[in-house]
């Protein structure tokens, strides 16, 4: 297989150089409003006022998304991200000062760590990022050379040194014993009543499941 970024990287400017590159011009929001904004998320939930995800596929992903938050959260308030962008782009945007059309050419939105179906992380401040455009392809969800691989690890270990604090609460949450009992109890009552067609039930307990695992890398 060919991949021309090895291709570049190879013969054109070292691998280093690149991936230094793409780390120290990502754009961060500042630690500070990092703190404030996670604080905030945290007691909008905690308060059922208005919280966001990203879509399901399916009208059913999403009530059983809006069913999931309200029985396990107490949160009533979920809703689906209009762009499925749209809510982290505003966030950044204030904490940053920088609007994408207005202030950036070439810098991507993105998402650190994914978990957009996890009300505690798609609009976390700490997930946030915008990065330069020519590093997109190597942290797509398809990217798997070993070239992506090495440069994922190393953006998310960075990210993680920079806001270890938050990330830490994050996983402390998804692994408390109270959560993950309370999380088992709600899909066992969702197929014992067995009113959703089974296949779309799994496929919705899957994306819950994965997107409330702790960080890892």
């Amino acid at each position: 297989m060919i991949d021309s970024y090895e291709l570049l990287l190879t013969q054109y400017i070292s691998k280093e150089d690149f991936f230094r590159f793409g780390l120290e011009k990502t754009i961060y929001i500042p630690t500070d409003k990092v703190e404030a904004e996670w604080q905030s998320l945290k007691n909008n939930i905690a308060n059922n006022k208005a919280v966001f995800i990203r879509g399901f596929k399916t009208s059913t992903g999403m009530h059983l998304a809006s069913d999931f938050y309200s029985k396990v959260f107490g949160n009533k308030q979920v809703k689906k991200d209009p762009s499925n962008t749209q809510n982290p782009a505003k966030i950044i945007e204030k904490l940053t000062g920088y609007k994408k059309a207005n202030d950036l050419k070439n810098y991507q939105l993105t998402s650190i760590f994914g978990r957009s179906r996890n009300i505690l992380a798609f609009c976390a401040p700490w997930n946030i990022v915008y990065i330069p455009s020519v590093l997109d392809p190597l942290l797509s969800v398809d990217a798997h050379t070993d070239l992506a691989n090495e440069y994922k690890k190393r953006f998310m270990q960075h990210s993680y040194e920079k806001f270890k604090p938050y990330i830490d609460e994050f996983n402390e949450m998804v692994s408390n014993h109270q959560f993950k009992k309370s999380m088992d109890e709600y899909f066992q009552t969702l197929f014992d009543d067995g009113h959703f067609d089974k296949k779309e039930m799994m496929a919705f307990e899957n994306t819950i499941r994965e997107d409330f695992a702790p960080i890892k890398f």
